[in-house]
């Protein structure tokens, strides 16, 4: 991420609302990262309230858990939701919604890995130089002391989903 840009991934419908929101209040330059999932999807917002907002560096805790801290975020939120429940693993799911380094939410990280003490980053995108590297880099250094074991990471293959339906189901996590 670059210095001064705020970044923000919203996972579902009422929250790309209060983060748009928040956005457009914000003097800094923002980037949305949108996925392409999020556009059909059906979701509620706060009726009469359009203009809530979603403070930068709010995490949310979308599942709590006790036994693996899952960070994610976009489309991937609720495919992690839906491997907990088939797996039947009791994990705690954050979606990390702002990306850039100045909001992200340490505190709710901390709280959770301080729980766990396992922590699993499931993302979309291709291994190699993604966020997720940078993201269990910076949890290895700030959260050692809580850590029982290596940092999982779950992304796609080495090549970037494309726009061909067929071959980005082949490259997804």
């Amino acid at each position: 991420t670059a210095p001064g840009w705020r970044i923000m991934a919203a996972s579902n419908p009422h929250d790309y609302v209060g983060m748009m929101n928040a956005a457009l209040a914000c003097e800094d330059p923002v980037l949305m990262i949108e996925h392409v999932e999020l556009y059909n999807e059906k979701g509620t917002i706060p009726a009469g309230d359009l203009d809530y907002q979603i403070p930068f560096g709010t995490a949310r805790v979308v599942r709590e858990g006790s036994e693996v801290t899952v960070l994610s975020y976009l489309s991937m939120v609720q495919k992690a939701v839906t491997a907990t429940e088939q797996t039947g693993v009791d994990s705690e799911i954050i979606d990390l919604r702002f990306l850039d380094q100045a909001s992200i939410d340490w505190a709710t990280i901390e709280k959770s890995i301080a729980k766990t003490n396992a922590v699993m980053i499931v993302e979309q995108g291709a291994r190699g130089t993604s966020y997720g590297g940078w993201l269990a880099d910076e949890i290895q250094r700030r959260f050692f002391d809580h850590l029982d074991q290596p940092i999982t990471r779950v992304s796609g293959q080495e090549a970037s989903p494309s726009i061909s339906k067929l071959l980005e189901t082949a490259a997804i996590a």
